[in-house]
């Protein structure tokens, strides 16, 4: 019992200061969130981000993988079910398997998603060793291999150049969900937000890509 209550008291600190972090990441931005900020607001010593995490980089791939993790597994099985299909995939479908992950999360956590959205937001276009370490690069990649099956017509390098438009598009829409009008969207509420912005995302990406 003596041995496992260390661990025990280590692994609520991580979780504290992940949080902790997210939430001040979301709202003030990464890059104006100090080391000793996260700390303080965790009510831990000015050591402990670098004794659980190692450096503050190490802490942002944390945030991101606390809530992100289910996100990116969900749109890694969707994006395999479309490339084992012999059937040529509609724009849609590809845009929904990036997309749909990202709803089923603001319906379970709805508070955290926002906040890990706007995270991702920030960093998404940024060669950030954090967001490299959680896999995002590689899942950018196999979606645009989607699209470039989606849209054989359409010459590669205008896919790469002009699908990031789409995605960051989506994503910065989704961040500022409980910011539109006075009042929080109800749960169908939100499902319709996302609904025309899934549809206002596909309708947009044809336009720049055929």
């Amino acid at each position: 019992m003596a041995r496992t209550m260390p661990n025990r008291q280590g692994d609520a600190t991580r979780v504290r200061l992940i949080k902790t972090a997210e939430k001040l990441f979301a709202t003030q931005g990464v890059d104006a969130v100090s080391v000793r900020a996260v700390n303080a607001a965790a009510g831990q010593g000015p050591a402990a981000v670098h004794y659980h995490f190692g450096s503050k980089e190490d802490l942002l791939t944390a945030v991101l993988l606390d809530v992100g993790a289910r996100v990116s597994q969900d749109i890694s099985a969707r994006l395999d079910a479309l490339a084992l299909s012999d059937d040529r995939p509609e724009l849609e479908d590809v845009v929904r398997a990036l997309t749909d992950p990202y709803l089923e999360l603001l319906l379970s956590q709805r508070v955290r998603g926002v906040r890990w959205i706007k995270i991702v937001v920030q960093v998404s276009r940024e060669a950030r060793p954090a967001v490299t370490s959680t896999g995002q690069d590689e899942l950018s990649q196999r979606l645009r291999e989607q699209v470039r099956r989606a849209l054989p017509d359409t010459p590669p390098e205008r896919i790469d150049h002009r699908w990031p438009i789409a995605v960051m598009s989506f994503l910065q829409s989704l961040s500022r969900v409980d910011s539109v009008g006075k009042t929080r969207l109800t749960r169908d509420e939100l499902v319709e937000f996302y609904e025309d912005l899934v549809a206002f995302v596909v309708g947009g990406a044809e336009r720049m890509l055929t």
